[in-house]
């Protein structure tokens, strides 16, 4: 649960690069070499039972480039068999479809960012109030 609440869509495309046929073609074995401690990592910390996400991020990295491959193989979908310079329905869709990925990321990504400024800058308003506090300064 952690995974996906801080890489959000990212570790969705993540775990579809495996299945996703023109990715592995493109990139295998050479891409599927670097992300391999990804899974290795993953079937280990699934067994344990008492899961913190602080031990997933070593492996955020590799989420990256696993959903990055995955994104950048979106035009390839469509490429072997339309012309590029079609203004196809199918076309059109495959130009949209790795600006929208990118874009649900960068606002998932975002969101949880402003989320935690917000809810943990408590202590940081506290010292902004007590700065122009009367007392403030003098030791007692």
């Amino acid at each position: 649960m952690g995974l996906t609440t801080s890489t959000s869509v990212s570790s969705l495309l993540c775990f579809s690069w495996e299945f996703c046929q023109i990715a592995r073609k493109k990139y295998a074995p050479d891409l599927f070499i670097v992300i391999s401690p990804l899974y290795i990592w993953l079937s280990f910390m699934s067994l344990q039972p008492h899961k913190e996400e602080r031990f997933l991020y070593p492996i955020y990295p590799l989420v990256c480039v696993a959903a990055s491959a995955v994104i950048e193989s979106f035009t390839d979908l469509f490429r072997d068999k339309y012309n590029p310079y079609d203004n196809s329905i199918k076309v059109m869709m495959a130009k949209f479809l790795r600006p929208v990925a990118l874009s649900l990321i960068l606002c998932a990504s975002h969101s949880r960012t402003f989320s935690l400024i917000n809810g943990y800058a408590a202590p940081m308003e506290v010292y902004k109030i007590l700065e122009h506090h009367d007392d403030a300064g003098t030791v007692r």
